[in-house]
């Protein structure tokens, strides 16, 4: 999302979930200049938004701390209830 404050714009942060997130990128002159901070900042594109790279490094950290939680409880089942092994209703006879 641009904002635009005095005939400035910024883009603005689209998740704002780290209590170091800036909000917004730094105010130019152009909503073009603006995108162009923003990729030189190296901030993500989401296709949705930008997500700065706070929160960016907080939304990986939380995916490593969800993966080791994962590993530590050991195998789960599937959500959907159903055994979904490859092998399950192939008929290897054909």
């Amino acid at each position: 999302m641009i904002l635009q404050k005095n005939n400035q714009y910024a883009v603005e942060c689209q998740t704002k979930i780290s209590s170091r997130c800036l909000g917004n990128g730094e105010y130019c002159d152009s909503e073009e200049d603006a995108v162009i901070w923003v990729e030189f900042e190296c901030w993500i594109d989401s296709g949705e938004g930008w997500i700065c790279t706070t929160c960016h490094e907080m939304i990986m950290n939380n995916l490593v701390k969800m993966r080791y939680q994962k590993e530590a409880t050991g195998p789960q089942e599937p959500e959907d209830g159903l055994n979904n092994d490859l092998e399950n209703g192939i008929d290897d006879a054909v």
